[in-house]
């Protein structure tokens, strides 16, 4: 009994993952290096359709589907992560995967730019109120990203994270739980898609398999060293699954909306 309870709450197999990590990962001397490519590829690409379907929905059904807790934290994400993959890559002698993923980062941050400015001209009524001036949700959307940045920031630092692998674990549950509980809670499809819905269950279920991304780079997220992160992955599993069947519910969307345009399955 003691020997399972210290292996979940009392022992920790090192403290984190190293930078040489990824190095070893992503070299084509690894052995498995093909395998780790793809997957990381596809959660890496699975990121990018999640925040592709975000603008599109904004714009063409006037709602997007993560609500401005989810955009502030995800731009304090993925703009520190410009700055943390620059200076992995120079403190290594330059590595092509850190470099290649500053400059995603500075496209994903381009995406949480647009998506804020959206709150702010296209969702400002259903997300402060009509008395909310524009001048007055720019100061909303800064005081969020004031809370967001530094408290980001400090905790990878606490989390000893060099190379936001840590991090991006904890993007990928709030994108598998947080996303249809707002859907639920506005009551419509609009703003949301299946399509969508779809792509965050495949992107949480990539994330948490024993072949993820994580377990490829560093044995830290194996299941034997690190079974709380498998636990979690269920659980987020689950809710993206659920997403599906809050969406199923609501009341469909027109096929055509009020202002001329095709809404997005």
């Amino acid at each position: 009994m003691w020997q399972f309870l210290d292996s979940l709450f009392a022992t920790y197999h090192g403290t984190t993952y190293q930078l040489q990590d990824f190095v070893r990962a992503f070299s084509t001397s690894n052995p498995h290096f093909w395998s780790t490519f793809c997957v990381a590829g596809l959660t890496f690409a699975i990121g990018f359709i999640e925040y592709i379907y975000s603008f599109r929905l904004v714009n063409r059904e006037g709602k997007s589907p993560y609500n401005l807790l989810m955009h502030s934290y995800y731009f304090a994400i993925d703009s520190m992560g410009i700055f943390v993959f620059a200076t992995a890559s120079h403190a290594v002698g330059g590595f092509w995967i850190f470099q290649f993923a500053a400059v995603a980062e500075v496209v994903w941050t381009l995406f949480e730019v647009y998506n804020l400015v959206k709150c702010v001209y296209v969702e400002r009524e259903e997300i402060w109120g009509k008395d909310v001036t524009v001048r007055d949700a720019w100061w909303r959307v800064a005081g969020w990203l004031v809370v967001m940045i530094p408290t980001v920031n400090l905790f990878r630092i606490f989390m000893n994270d060099p190379a936001m692998l840590k991090w991006y674990i904890f993007t990928n549950i709030l994108m598998g739980i947080m996303p249809g509980l707002y859907w639920e809670k506005r009551g419509t499809q609009l703003g949301a898609s299946k399509g969508l819905a779809i792509v965050i269950m495949i992107g949480t279920i990539n994330s948490f398999l024993p072949t993820n991304m994580w377990a490829a780079v560093s044995s830290y997220f194996s299941v034997q060293n690190n079974p709380w992160f498998y636990v979690v992955g269920v659980v987020a599993i689950a809710f993206s699954i659920r997403s599906l069947l809050v969406l199923h519910r609501l009341p469909d969307k027109p096929k055509v909306l009020p202002n001329g345009k095709k809404s997005i399955w």
